[in-house]
């Protein structure tokens, strides 16, 4: 059963190709997750930009390809303009010739809540939106009421970006996400889109924020990779923006200290943060030049700050106050 499906994620269009019932229904779980919507349109008769089976012939990995380990477990294989992820067994082959934009066969059907699953289709998600110049960013995103203007919290897991967005969001600042988006070009510069949906805490963050805990329970919250998921939907009076132009960049890095401080940084220690939290800027060869011009062109369009942060972030009040004055900072030097 061969099912073709187009999508609408972060302002594009993609045509979806999946091989068995299994592989369909683990994609409609997995999108349900994120803000990949059918967008009610008959698929496009061109070539599709994901193709997904778990019962097809594997794809093979030539012999002696160089190769580096990927986030969450896996190895990517690269052959010129061409790559291979292999995780646990499955596949995801990235701009083969005459192929597919990406192919993906699954080792099996996998339980829908395996992370090897989540992380495959993460995998050829954001490969095949490489291909349409929308780039992965490890970013949550909020937008100053007051301005309007996009502020990009930008770390990896553990440096409190979704601790600031919780609190912001809780203060009525409008969000798009706490943890992953992407990033493309738009007529009044580099915008950003969301990508999932649900919001993760830690217990410290729960514990911290009084908001939360007046609207629900932490026992009810489920623990996924350490963390406690929630749709920010159901939770926050503030406004879901699909989309906006960042002004202002925070990177925080957890310093266990009392008092936050924070930095501004140059364009290029700018870029040097972005890259390394846009590892496939550099990895993935075909769309590396793009992706690299568009990070240029973010450090070049905002403002950016190290913030190290120390334990009174946790304070929403200190939060609000900490990025509120990177705003208004950004806005003085326009």
């Amino acid at each position: 059963m061969t099912r073709r499906t187009q999508y609408r994620v972060a302002g594009t269009s993609l045509v979806v190709e999946t091989g068995d019932a299994w592989s369909a229904d683990a994609l409609d779980a997995l999108f349900a997750g994120w803000y990949v919507t059918p967008d009610g349109a008959p698929a496009s008769t061109a070539p599709p930009a994901i193709v997904v089976s778990s019962t097809a012939a594997p794809v093979l990995i030539p012999n002696g390809l160089p190769a580096f380990e990927v986030a969450g477990g896996g190895t990517c294989y690269v052959d010129g303009r061409s790559s291979y992820i292999d995780i646990a067994g499955s596949v995801v082959a990235i701009g083969l010739s005459g192929r597919a934009g990406v192919e993906v066969r699954i080792d099996g059907p996998l339980l829908l809540e395996s992370p090897a699953l989540t992380r495959i289709v993460t995998y050829a998600l954001s490969a095949a939106l490489r291909q349409r110049r929308r780039f992965e960013l490890h970013s949550a995103a909020v937008v100053d009421p007051d301005s309007g203007r996009g502020v990009l919290i930008a770390g990896p897991s553990g440096s409190g970006k979704s601790t600031m967005a919780v609190h912001l969001a809780s203060a009525g600042w409008p969000f798009l996400t706490d943890d992953v988006l992407l990033l493309g070009e738009a007529p009044d510069g580099v915008a950003a889109w969301p990508l999932r949906r649900r919001f993760a805490i830690t217990a410290e963050t729960f514990a911290a924020s009084r908001f939360l805990q007046a609207r629900t329970s932490l026992d009810d919250l489920e623990v996924q990779e350490g963390k406690r998921p929630f749709t920010p939907h159901d939770v926050f009076a503030a406004a879901f923006q699909d989309r906006c132009v960042p002004a202002t960049l925070l990177f925080p890095e957890l310093t266990g200290d009392g008092p936050t401080r924070v930095t501004r940084l140059a364009p290029a220690d700018t870029m040097a943060r972005l890259i390394r939290m846009s590892p496939w800027s550099c990895y993935d060869r075909a769309t590396a030049p793009q992706h690299l011009a568009l990070l240029s062109a973010l450090a070049r369009q905002a403002t950016a700050y190290a913030v190290g942060a120390g334990t009174g972030l946790l304070d929403p009040e200190t939060a609000v106050r900490v990025v509120a004055g990177c705003v208004r900072e950004h806005a003085s030097t326009r």
